[in-house]
Parts: C-alpha cells; sequence; structure tokens
C-alpha cells in the first residue's frame, strides 16, 4: 500500500505530479504509479484506514509495519521542528520494517531556514543511524528536492513534544470510540493537534529571530495548554521558564505529567483569573493566540506588560494605529514559518502555496502578529 499525505483535496493534483514527473525522479528511483497512490488530508472528518474510494484522515491510528510507502505531499504541513520529528519517527513505524519508506520533499539550505521547512542536513542531525559507512542509514538522499527516510541501523530517539502524548491518546480514544459507535472526540483532539504544529513552529521562529539562544521566560494565555508545552520543550529555543494562563487544569495536569520526567522546564500554572499577577514574572515573550476572545487578552497584557514581546493572532483593522504608537509590528506568516515582508517573494515548491503566501499579508483573514515595544 502507498499513500500519500496532503494538508487538504485542494493539493492533492499538485502533490501528486510533484512526485510523478520525471523532473524530480529521472531514473524512477522512488517515483510512484498515480494509480497505486492513497491520498489522505489533514482536514477530512473521516478517521478511517486508507481507501481509494474516500479521502480519509492522516491521523487514523495505523498498524505498526503496515504500509509500503508513504509520500509527504508539498502541501502538508510538516515544519523542522521537534513536532515534526516526533511524527516522522512514528511514521517509521508505519511502514514496513523491510524495503518500507518515507519519501519527503526537503529545501535548500537557507530556504529550509527561512521556512522552517527540512532540509537534507536538519533531516541528517536528527535522523542518522550509523557512523561513517557502517550500517544502514535512516536518511537517504534520493534526487534534487527529495529524500527518503526508511529503518535504519538504529531506530531514532523519541525527541521530546506534545504529539508523542497524543499519539498514545489518540489511540486509545479511537479503540474506545469503536466501542461506542463514535469519534467525535478524536477529530477534535487532531484538530487541536494541527493547530498545535503550525502555531508551535511560527512562535519558534519568532523566538529565534528575536532571541536565538538566549535563555527567556515564556507566557502563553490559551484555552489549550498543547502549545505552551510545545514551545518549551523545544530544541531550537531556549525557555527557561513557562507561565501558561489557562483555566483547563485537566490537560495542564495531563501534559505536566507526561513532561515531568522528560523535561527539566520549570512550569507554572496561573488561572485568567489572576492574570494581573503575571507582571511578577516579567516574561520576555506572551503569546496570545487560542482564545475565543484574544483582543481583550491584547489590550490588558499591553497595559500590564508595556515593555514585553507579545504574538499576537487576530485581526488589526480598527486597533493598528493605537498600538502602532506603542510596538513595532511585524507579520508572521500561518503558512510557512517566515516574517513577511513587503516586497519580498517567498519561494515554494508548491505554485498553489507559494501565491497563497505571498498574498498572505494583504489579505484580510487573521494573522499572526509580532508586538515589540518601542
Amino acid at each position: 500500500m502507498e499513500l500519500i499525505f496532503h494538508k487538504s483535496e485542494k493539493y492533492i493534483d499538485e502533490d501528486i505530479f510533484y512526485y510523478i514527473s520525471d523532473q524530480r525522479d529521472k531514473h524512477s528511483m522512488i517515483k510512484p504509479k498515480k494509480e497505486n497512490l492513497i491520498s489522505m488530508t489533514v482536514d477530512s472528518e473521516k478517521l478511517l484506514p486508507p481507501c481509494k474510494n474516500e479521502i480519509t484522515n492522516v491521523f487514523y491510528p495505523f498498524k505498526k509495519n503496515s504500509i509500503d510507502k508513504i509520500y509527504i505531499g508539498l502541501s502538508f504541513p510538516l515544519f523542522s521542528n521537534n513536532w515534526a520529528a516526533a511524527y516522522l519517527r512514528y511514521l517509521l513505524k508505519v511502514i514496513k520494517r523491510q524495503n518500507g519508506s518515507i519519501i519527503l520533499p526537503v529545501y535548500p539550505e537557507e530556504q529550509a531556514n527561512e521556512k522552517g521547512m527540512w532540509s537534507r542536513s536538519f533531516l541528517e542531525n536528527i535522523f542518522t543511524s550509523r557512523t561513517g559507512w557502517t550500517g544502514k542509514n535512516n536518511v537517504w538522499a534520493e534526487n534534487d528536492g527529495v529524500m527518503s527516510m526508511r529503518i535504519g541501523k538504529n531506530f531514532p530517539k523519541k525527541p521530546d513534544s506534545t504529539l508523542n502524548f497524543y499519539l498514545d491518546e489518540i489511540g486509545n480514544q479511537f479503540y474506545r470510540n469503536q466501542l461506542n459507535g463514535g469519534n467525535k472526540e478524536s477529530k477534535e483532539t487532531i484538530k487541536n493537534i494541527w493547530l498545535t504544529s503550525k502555531y508551535s513552529s511560527i512562535v519558534e521562529k519568532v523566538i529565534q529571530d528575536k532571541f536565538q539562544k538566549d535563555n527567556i521566560v515564556y507566557t502563553d494565555i490559551c484555552d489549550d495548554s498543547s502549545l505552551a508545552f510545545e514551545v518549551s520543550v523545544s530544541d531550537y529555543i531556549s525557555v527557561k521558564k513557562t507561565i501558561i494562563c489557562t483555566d483547563d487544569d485537566s490537560l495542564y495536569d495531563d501534559l505536566l505529567n507526561y513532561f515531568s520526567y522528560r523535561s527539566k522546564n520549570d512550569f507554572t500554572l496561573l488561572s485568567k483569573s489572576k492574570l494581573q499577577t503575571l507582571d511578577k514574572y516579567q516574561p520576555n515573550v506572551v503569546s496570545i493566540i487560542n482564545n475565543k476572545n484574544n483582543d481583550e487578552y491584547l489590550e490588558a497584557i499591553t497595559k500590564l506588560l508595556p515593555k514585553t514581546n507579545i504574538i499576537f493572532y487576530g485581526t488589526f483593522s480598527e486597533n493598528l494605529e493605537k498600538f502602532s504608537a506603542s510596538y513595532d509590528i511585524s507579520i508572521y506568516s500561518t503558512i510557512v514559518a517566515t516574517k513577511l515582508e513587503t516586497g519580498k517573494t517567498i519561494n515554494h515548491y508548491s505554485d498553489i502555496i507559494e501565491e497563497e503566501i505571498n498574498l498572505e499579508k494583504d489579505n484580510s483573514l487573521a494573522k499572526m502578529y509580532l508586538l515589540t515595544p518601542k
């Protein structure tokens, strides 16, 4: 069985063409036959096994050692961070141990760093499993813009990520739901997982741009604490303390217990009703992303912590001038993890996605803003 993963049905044809065209695989080393591919998407509502007759969700809990090949489509939102490394490691368990493979697009170093995407060196640094030329490697260079992963000499270690916690939960919940006749809870969990993947990569990129590897105090005001934990355990930034302002004590406790013997990070829970006490922690960065009323929290934080950097998801249609007086305001893409600048074109292997990125700054949709105090 050969699968190909997409962001949504909109991108299926372009994703498949990338792999079947002679441009990427002149010697047919990894080129699939179109009729053999089964498409699955991130946003499908059907948490069912792969099927030729319908598009199902990529987070269906596959059996281990069961799939011949998995192709990662250009549109599939797989950033180069702990979350994605955990996902690729999971897929290595899904493919067949003998001759199974994951095929994915990679970018030149500079472009990969710019967009938070995978390059050859990023993959090799995490997944190389041999010394010198001894043994079988997990990562294979195939052709320009394409690499493959197989089970090598040593299985890669598990990176710190909330995804590992959720992979266990999805499997358990799925089988519980099978007994109960539904999978609504699993679908909601999957939506939150993908939001964590996307938002964490952007927050990490903002922090990298502002602080590089300096130790920081990070705060997230949220309805779901997954993002805060994901950012805090990242290998690409240095968070010495995390304050999570949420009223969802249950999820916070679950994730805190999960990371209690995996991470030495310092986590603190603060209820939203006690937000006024946040100033005593003096965070370097506050993110306001996953709330029903982001605007209200933005107003509160600008008054409470006027010297703190703020990452805000929403619109500034009416308040741009007001905040511009006190802050330098930048926009980051919600499609790839990069800063959007007037007159600068962001390239992507996908023509559809490239157009979406370069129109993103001027559209009327919610955006990811960085507010830097003047």
